[in-house]
């Protein structure tokens, strides 16, 4: 049994990357030779895990995740997950007090700065942290790098979180609370840093997108 398929069989009722989501995750990262790898937003760690599968399976590369302190008072959390599947060697996990975008901008400010051949994006989902942190997440990509975005059709209108806190939901104008803001990166900043839009799977609602340069990807 592959690494992958453990995770699959072992972890199934761990929230929230699902095995055909991971899956479609797991063949871009073989498509794209993908090694160095960035995520944005690990909850539990589920889908950290499945991307350290991937990489075990394929016997190399590094992932670095990114989420907020609060994440460590899951049960169980990423670090009681990678433990038990023997997948901790492959991941970094990176708490942020406040905000993913300031942990990437110690990224940007290391010397030499980390490059990352494919970024998972599940953070944040409003226009100003998907907006920003685009942005600083295009600065660490390779050339010919790969961007997946999560939850297109998100908005704070629609956002059950928001929805518990009305005062939350307030700072937000009704035009933004009822846009969906990941899309809206995907419609204005991706095309104008110069990425092609390779696909977009409305029934998952992921979007992804590749940095211009490096080598053409196979068919």
């Amino acid at each position: 049994m592959s690494k992958f398929e453990e995770i699959t069989e072992r972890f199934a009722t761990v929230k929230y990357m699902n095995a055909a989501r991971a899956e479609i995750l797991r063949d871009l990262i073989l498509r794209t030779d993908a090694s160095d790898i960035l995520e944005i937003g690990f909850y539990q760690g589920k889908s950290s895990l499945y991307i350290a599968g991937a990489l075990e399976d394929l016997g190399r590369g590094h992932l670095v995740t990114i989420d907020r302190e609060a994440a460590k008072r899951h049960a169980p959390n990423i670090h009681d997950l990678l433990a038990a599947a023997g997948l901790a060697h492959r991941v970094t996990p990176v708490f942020a007090f406040r905000s993913f975008t300031w942990e990437l901008q110690k990224l940007i400010d290391c010397d030499p700065r980390p490059q990352f051949d494919l970024c998972y994006f599940d953070g944040g989902h409003t226009w100003d942290e998907t907006g920003f942190g685009f942005l600083l997440v295009d600065l660490l990509l390779r050339p010919g790098g790969v961007i997946v975005f999560d939850d297109m059709n998100w908005t704070v209108a629609g956002s059950a979180a928001y929805g518990r806190n009305p005062g939350k939901s307030a700072n937000y104008s009704p035009d933004e609370a009822e846009a969906r803001s990941v899309e809206r990166v995907w419609d204005l900043l991706v095309p104008e840093r110069g990425y092609q839009r390779l696909a977009r799977l409305d029934r998952i609602h992921w979007g992804v997108a590749r940095k211009p340069g490096g080598a053409p990807l196979p068919d």
